[in-house]
C-alpha cells in the first residue's frame, strides 16, 4: 500500500494530513512554521516524523504533496528538486493550488518526477478530514505515457482515501486555471463575504443576524443550487427587487442607507453588487435590457456620488 507525505501544514495541508494518517497512509509531514507544527501534533500521532526543513528530510517519499501557498509553490518545488535530485526519478509530486498547473512543478519533473496538481474544490475555514467527503478534486495529469497512468492511480488512491472524487480538467480550463479558481473564490470567499455584509446591514436595522439570517440564507443557497440547471432557461430562482425590476424598492435602500454612521461601507458593496446581479439577472431573461440599464446607471451614479 503506497504512503504519502505532505509539506505544508495549513488548513488544507493539516486537513490532508489528519485524512491520511487515521487510515496509517501518512509517512511523514514537513513545515517551517513551528506554531504551525505544534498546533499539528494535536492532530496527528506523536510518533509521526515532522521536519522542521526540507534538506532535513532523509528520503524522498513515493508520493509527496506539496500543499503551501501559490506563490511559494515553484521556491518549494526547486527546494525539493536540489535536495533529492535524481532520487525523484519515477515518484510523484503534487500540488494542490486551484490557480496553477503543474507547470510550477517543472524542476522536480526535470529530476524525473511524476508531477501532477490535484485541487480539492472546497473551501477550508478549520483543519478536519472531514473537509473532503464528497467533494470533487480538479486533476491536471502528464500527457506522457506511462506516466499519466501513474499519476492516475496514485490521485485515485488518495483522493478516495480522503473520500472526494476526481474531474480532470480539460485543455480549456487548464488553459485559464485562474478562471475556474476564480468561481471556487465567487462560491466560497465572496459568499462569505456577502453573509458578513447581510449581517451588518441586519445589525444597523437594529435586528439579530443570528435571529434572521439562519433560515433566509439557507433557502437561497438551497434555491441556487437547486436552479443550478436551470441557468439560461430564464427560470433561475433569483428573488428580491432586482428580479422583477423594482426600481423603487432600489431607491429606497439606497436613501436609506445614507442614514447608517458609515453608509459607504454598505453603499459601495450594494451598488457593486446590484450591477453583478443586475446584468446576470437580464442574461437570465428575467428584466429587459432597459431595466438593467436603468439599474445600472442607479448604481454607478449612487457611486460616483460617494466619491
Amino acid at each position: 500500500m503506497q504512503s504519502f507525505s505532505v509539506i505544508g501544514l495549513g488548513k488544507l495541508g493539516l486537513s490532508i494530513a489528519v485524512g491520511l494518517s487515521t487510515q496509517a497512509r501518512l509517512a511523514w509531514t514537513m513545515n517551517r512554521s513551528p506554531e504551525q507544527r505544534n498546533a499539528a501534533k494535536f492532530q496527528l500521532s506523536p510518533s509521526l516524523p515532522m521536519y522542521s526543513t526540507i534538506t532535513a528530510i532523509p528520503k524522498p517519499n513515493s508520493c509527496m504533496i506539496l500543499a503551501v501557498a501559490d506563490s511559494a509553490i515553484e521556491e518549494v518545488s526547486e527546494a525539493v528538486a536540489a535536495h533529492f535530485g535524481s532520487a525523484l526519478n519515477d515518484l510523484v509530486i503534487v500540488h494542490c493550488s486551484g490557480a496553477k498547473t503543474r507547470a510550477a512543478l517543472a524542476a522536480c519533473e526535470a529530476q524525473g518526477a511524476i508531477t501532477m496538481s490535484l485541487h480539492p474544490y472546497q473551501t477550508f475555514s478549520i483543519a478536519t478530514s472531514k473537509n473532503f467527503k464528497d467533494i470533487v478534486w480538479g486533476a491536471e495529469y502528464p500527457p506522457v505515457e506511462p506516466f499519466r497512468t501513474i499519476a492516475e492511480q496514485f490521485a485515485q488512491d488518495l483522493v478516495y482515501t480522503l473520500g472526494g472524487k476526481i474531474v480532470q480538467l480539460s485543455a480549456k480550463t487548464l488553459e485559464h486555471k485562474p478562471i475556474y479558481h476564480a468561481s471556487a473564490v465567487f462560491a466560497a470567499n465572496y459568499l462569505n463575504a456577502l453573509v458578513g455584509l447581510a449581517a451588518e446591514t441586519a445589525q444597523e436595522a437594529g435586528i439579530d443576524p443570528n435571529e434572521f439570517l439562519p433560515q433566509i440564507l439557507r433557502r437561497a443557497l438551497d434555491n441556487s443550487l437547486a436552479g443550478l440547471k436551470l441557468l439560461g432557461t430564464g427560470k433561475f430562482p433569483l428573488t428580491g427587487p432586482i428580479s422583477r425590476g423594482d426600481m423603487a424598492t432600489l431607491r429606497e435602500h439606497l436613501t436609506h442607507f445614507r442614514a447608517v454612521p458609515q453608509p459607504a461601507d454598505i453603499i459601495r458593496p450594494y451598488c457593486h453588487l446590484g450591477i453583478a446581479t443586475a446584468e446576470f439577472a437580464c442574461t437570465q431573461g428575467m428584466i429587459t435590457a432597459e431595466q438593467r440599464r436603468e439599474m445600472v446607471q442607479l448604481f454607478e451614479e449612487t457611486l460616483v456620488s460617494l466619491a
